[in-house]
């Protein structure tokens, strides 16, 4: 049996197009793809982009089960038009088709946030706009309707774009003085706040190092030059949505450039660090991050578990990968059940097997936050397993989240 996917041209918002519309509708105003729509402004006369003075506006609500549809008109020469919807509380998304339903432009998130907007090259002609909330949380959104030149609905979205950080880019230095000698009292640290900064630091002799870029609320990623401005190494979301550059072999003296900020705009303040690496404490975090396991004989917690006679166990949970071993003594088809939601835990499994390489991973079955792992065929050895917690804080003070596992194991028939 063979299965085919269906793939469909999209249109990201800030795309332009020439679309020619269909004839106009009558007065009492167009069907959009058979449903009826309501004029911008009430009226046809009034739904005009082109020959209004001031941008068309409409407040709207939405739910799972209503999506209004609106009608504007284009009259004269082709309008560079602009479709935007804003709400308070909630998540709008907008797309404008054609009353025959040609689909010409769709958004969701805006400039980094959660408001919609697009902006297209229309022909003279009627055009349909619907809004929907994403989630079917019930909503009310201002949409508006407006030519280019006009003053939009949505704040400019701001640039969040890391350029290469050249020897005439204006920097803060992230340390004061050498970097080495900052760093034998530990990290050091600087907030950068919501923005794109550029901070420099030297280095008297060669150093391995850690840079992160973390944020509660943002999503931050990290780039490093050299002091002619070419791009050493660059991440986004090493540790969740936080970014991390490791340097095992030592970076030579010089100056370097560490340029961070968010992949998108929003609010929240980024946190960019520095601090030695050593291979002893870059393991223990990997251990403690989920991205490797401890083998036999490390130094660290791993709860041992007999799946011959525990079929199911639970896990306090402090932000940390939560460690389990276990033999498989003949081949057998595995599957592993976590339970956290009702905590508030995130869950995510990634077994490994015995030479340390990854198994399986599982996160978010069942469009819920629990994860499922399997059914995966094992071959007799020995295992281990990392529960993760994505909502949790890495390390201790966080809560601590309990997270239920069940084991479920069929052996071959023989």
């Amino acid at each position: 049996m063979k299965f085919y996917l269906m793939l469909a041209a999209g249109l990201w918002a800030g795309s332009t197009i020439v679309a020619t519309a269909q004839e106009a509708a009558p007065e009492n105003g167009p069907l959009c793809s058979g449903t009826a729509a309501d004029w911008m402004g009430g009226s046809a006369e009034g739904a005009v982009v082109g020959a209004a003075s001031a941008p068309l506006v409409q407040q709207a609500n939405a739910s799972a089960s209503q999506i209004p549809v609106f009608a504007f008109r284009v009259d004269g020469a082709a309008q560079d038009t602009r479709i935007e919807a804003m709400a308070v509380n909630g998540d709008p998304q907008i797309t404008l088709s054609t009353p025959d339903g040609r689909v010409l432009a769709e958004n969701d998130d805006y400039g980094g946030g959660l408001n919609a907007q697009a902006t297209s090259l229309l022909e003279p002609g009627d055009y349909c706009v619907r809004m929907s909330s994403v989630g079917g949380e019930p909503i009310t959104a201002t949409i508006q309707v407006s030519r280019t030149d006009q003053v939009a609905l949505l704040p400019e979205a701001i640039d969040t774009t890391i350029n290469a950080c050249l020897p005439d880019t204006a920097t803060t230095p992230l340390v004061e003085g050498p970097l080495g000698a900052a760093l034998a009292t530990g990290r050091v640290s600087r907030d950068i706040g919501s923005d794109v900064a550029y901070l420099r630091f030297d280095l008297a002799e060669g150093a391995s190092l850690t840079l992160r870029a973390e944020s509660e609320l943002l999503d931050p990623q990290i780039k490093l030059y050299d002091a002619a401005g070419a791009l050493l190494a660059e991440n986004d979301d090493a540790e969740n949505l936080n970014a991390r550059l490791d340097f095992l072999t030592a970076l030579p003296p010089g100056t370097y450039c560490v340029a961070a900020g968010p992949l998108s705009a929003g609010e929240g303040t980024i946190t960019v660090s520095a601090e030695t690496l050593d291979r002893d404490s870059y393991l223990r975090g990997a251990w403690r991050r989920g991205e490797l396991a401890p083998p036999k004989g490390a130094d660290y917690p791993v709860q041992a578990i007999d799946l011959a006679k525990e079929s199911e166990t639970l896990v306090l949970h402090d932000g940390s990968a939560q460690w389990l071993a276990f033999d498989i003594p003949e081949e057998t088809v595995l599957i592993i059940s976590s339970f956290g939601q009702l905590t508030g835990a995130d869950t995510r499994l990634t077994l490994f097997g015995a030479s340390g390489i990854p198994v399986a991973t599982a996160d978010d079955s069942d469009s819920g936050l629990d994860a499922r792992l399997g059914p995966v065929v094992l071959a007799a050895g020995s295992y281990r397993l990392a529960v993760m917690d994505i909502n949790g804080t890495e390390g201790a003070g966080g809560p601590i989240r309990p997270i239920g596992l069940v084991f479920e194991r069929f052996a071959r028939v023989k």
